[in-house]
């Protein structure tokens, strides 16, 4: 008797676990909006103009390689060379300032 009582209470367990894993799935879809972005008021010039700017170049950076990849993540975020690129656009050869 203990012992069915032990197989059951497993298995609901685990059925629970899943069910929850699997809303988790569609909590995480919905969670995962975009934000809109605060303006920056740090005091230092360069990077309040240059975090915009930033954004605005990995934006059009995303844009212009919607199709380059296989990979459908990089639809909507950047790869790690457009960042480096942006960045060292933005913030290296002009200083945030233009």
């Amino acid at each position: 008797m203990t012992r069915n009582l032990v197989t059951i209470f497993s298995l609901s367990t685990i059925a629970f676990t899943f069910s929850i894993s699997l809303n988790g799935l569609e909590l995480y879809k919905v969670m995962a909006q975009e934000v809109p972005l605060i303006p920056l008021t740090s005091g230092n010039v360069t990077l309040d103009t240059g975090i915009a700017r930033f954004n605005e170049c990995l934006e059009d950076a995303i844009e212009s390689s919607k199709n380059v990849n296989d990979d459908s993540y990089f639809e909507k975020e950047p790869t790690k060379d457009e960042v480096f690129k942006c960045y060292e656009t933005i913030f290296m050869n002009t200083g945030g300032t233009k």
